[in-house]
This record gives structure tokens, sequence and C-alpha cells, in this order.
């Protein structure tokens, strides 16, 4: 007979305080939440290869949803890439962010950008965000 441990489940163990996952909770997951950002959108940052819209949100925390489409990302590796540099650095910088819900979208030529490129390009449109969103309010 299996001896029993003291052990977390996974699901509950990457839940810890302190946890460095990406939660399920700081992402937009539904149509429903898309359409809002684009019909609310009162922020926008932009470069010609990626593209940020902003709406505040009730949500204690910022969310973010990423719209990267095969038409303009050609292969699925890059469109990955992108997104994990993206969610990345969103994780890694979010205490600074307004309660604002988020959709970065890769415009045609994304492709083309190299990892630190889309780094820098990211924090530059992440910070032009925020610093547009508290002139606003």
């Amino acid at each position: 007979m299996p001896e029993q441990t003291d052990r977390e489940p996974l699901a509950a163990a990457s839940e810890r305080p302190g946890s460095q996952r990406f939660q399920r909770s700081r992402r937009l997951l539904t149509a429903s939440d898309f359409n809002r950002v684009f019909e609310q959108a009162s922020t926008r940052a932009g470069t010609a290869e990626l593209f940020l819209l902003a709406a505040p949100t009730e949500a204690p925390d910022a969310r973010i949803g990423f719209i990267v489409a095969r038409k303009h990302v050609r292969r699925a590796v890059k469109r990955n890439m992108l997104k994990r540099i993206v969610r990345e650095n969103f994780r890694t910088l979010d205490a600074d962010y307004p309660p604002l819900d988020i959709i970065v979208m890769a415009r045609k030529g994304a492709d083309r950008l190299s990892r630190p490129q889309v780094h820098e390009a990211i924090r530059h449109l992440l910070h032009k965000l925020r610093r547009r969103y508290n002139q606003a309010g």
C-alpha cells in the first residue's frame, strides 16, 4: 500500500503565496472580456509591430489578453514566443499597473522582431500605456 505523504497536490502547490506563476485570474479568457475592451478602450499605445488597447476594469488587478493572428505571424513557434515574452514582462512588472484589461495585438512584421526587440518594445508600450492612463485619470 502506498505511503501517505504531506505533499500538497500539484495545483495547490503552484498557488502558494509568493508563487511566480502567471495566474488565470490575470488573463482575459472569454470573448466577452475581449469585446468589452474593444468597445470601452480608453487608452492605446503602439509601434509598427505591436498594438495595445486598455480599458478600466472593476477587477482589483490588471489582466492581459493576446491576439496574435497567423496572418501576421505565420510560425506557431514565433507566435508562442511573442506571447511568452509579453506574459513574462507583464508578470514581472505588474505591481505598477492600474486596474486595466489590456489586449496585446501583433501587427504585420511582429515575426521579424528578435527576443530583445520584443522585450524592449513591450516594456516601452506598457510604460507608455500606464503613463497615458495616469494622465487621463
